[in-house]
């Protein structure tokens, strides 16, 4: 009984052998126009997240500095004066110009927590430039 089960099973293997073959002849250039179609698309979603990403480290910023003022103001009772430097007939945020320095340097170092900032306000050049933990230095413009 064995062995004429193993005869009809190779018989079916024989049968079905070529037909296998020839559906992955048939599917194989189908499924490589596919791949080719979608390497755009996931270009593009690379891209997306990407914005997406930096746009998310901008709003935690924010969100993160504002938590701060709200913690500031109910444990001294005051909120924090906010601070503008005016030049030329312009002015700017200080909070603005920390918040931006502080989203710009999370792009660059995700994983490091800053500790301490120093911010270098240059109204003549439109820029801001920081130093972050001593040890990190960036810019921003405005």
């Amino acid at each position: 009984m064995a062995s004429k089960m193993k005869q009809v099973v190779e018989e079916v293997k024989e049968q079905v052998l070529p037909v296998v073959e020839e559906a992955k002849e048939q599917v194989m250039p189908v499924v490589e126009k596919a791949v080719e179609q979608a390497k755009p698309v996931v270009e593009e979603a690379k891209k997306r997240t990407r914005k997406a990403a930096e746009k998310t480290v901008k709003t935690a910023a924010k969100a993160k500095d504002s938590v701060e003022k709200a913690a500031k103001k109910v444990v001294t009772g005051m909120s924090a004066p906010t601070v503008y430097v005016q030049y030329m007939g312009e002015e700017e945020n200080v909070e603005d110009l920390v918040a931006a320095a502080k989203a710009a340097f999370a792009l660059e170092h995700p994983r490091t927590e800053v500790e301490d900032l120093r911010l270098y306000i240059k109204p003549e050049e439109r820029a801001a430039y920081y130093v972050i933990n001593e040890k990190f230095a960036g810019k921003v413009d405005f």
